[in-house]
């Protein structure tokens, strides 16, 4: 089962931002202090023109990462599309200054440099950073970057393997039940409530059933011994 986060983001990179509000806004009550999560949640109010809903996820996802380069990239295009362009090109250059992979942040800010009056800039550029060979193409501000949720898929793998676990409690139920539990426990660490606490439901109830079924077989094999 897939966690309200997965859904929103996936509705989010399909364009559909009405709805992945609702399940973005259930992913944020159940992870609050997550920034990626507000970001998401930020982008699809973005989307849909709520700019005083979409500001403050955007400042609460910088103050819960605040080395998080791709919030930086993200609050910048939604700057350059508001035409605030002195604080998108600070926005573009500490997420280049946090993460020099994101070339497409120094581009940005190549872009903007000159247009922005009065601008100071956050840091020099790195030493190291790649310089392009030719003028960049202006950023499309109306396109907003969204980073993959890599944090919530890693969750699926536990989760398979919880379920797994839990149907070999039918046969070994003690290694059954611990496997289950532990899996259920990272797969909620990982962001995917509704997943863990469905592998660690099964893998009880599956454990017990295991339990059972050995007790009955075990009285069956007394009952044939006095016989």
């Amino acid at each position: 089962m897939r966690s309200a986060v997965e859904i929103g983001y996936e509705l989010l990179q399909q364009g559909r931002y009405a709805d992945a509000l609702p399940f973005l806004q259930r992913a944020v009550a159940e992870q609050p202090r997550e920034g990626r999560v507000h970001l998401y949640l930020a982008l699809a109010y973005a989307h849909q023109g709520d700019n005083t809903h979409a500001e403050k996820h955007f400042a609460q996802a910088i103050a819960l990462n605040p080395h998080d380069g791709y919030v930086f990239y993200n609050w910048g295009a939604y700057l350059h599309r508001q035409n605030r362009l002195a604080e998108a090109l600070k926005a573009y250059e500490t997420a280049y200054r946090l993460d020099p992979t994101l070339v497409g942040a120094m581009q940005a800010a190549n872009a903007l440099r000159g247009r922005a009056p009065a601008y100071i800039p956050v840091a020099p550029q790195s030493p190291h950073a790649p310089t392009p060979t030719a003028t960049p193409p202006p950023v499309q501000p109306t396109d907003l970057y969204t980073p993959a949720a890599s944090r919530y898929r890693n969750a699926r793998g536990c989760i398979s393997a919880g379920v797994l676990l839990a149907l070999f409690g039918l046969c070994v139920p003690p290694m059954g039940l611990v496997g289950g539990l532990i899996c259920g426990v990272i797969a909620l660490l990982r962001g995917s409530v509704a997943g863990g606490l469905v592998v660690i439901v099964l893998t009880i109830v599956l454990s017990w059933m295991g339990m059972q079924a050995w007790a009955f077989l075990g009285e069956l094999a007394r009952m044939a011994g006095e016989m």
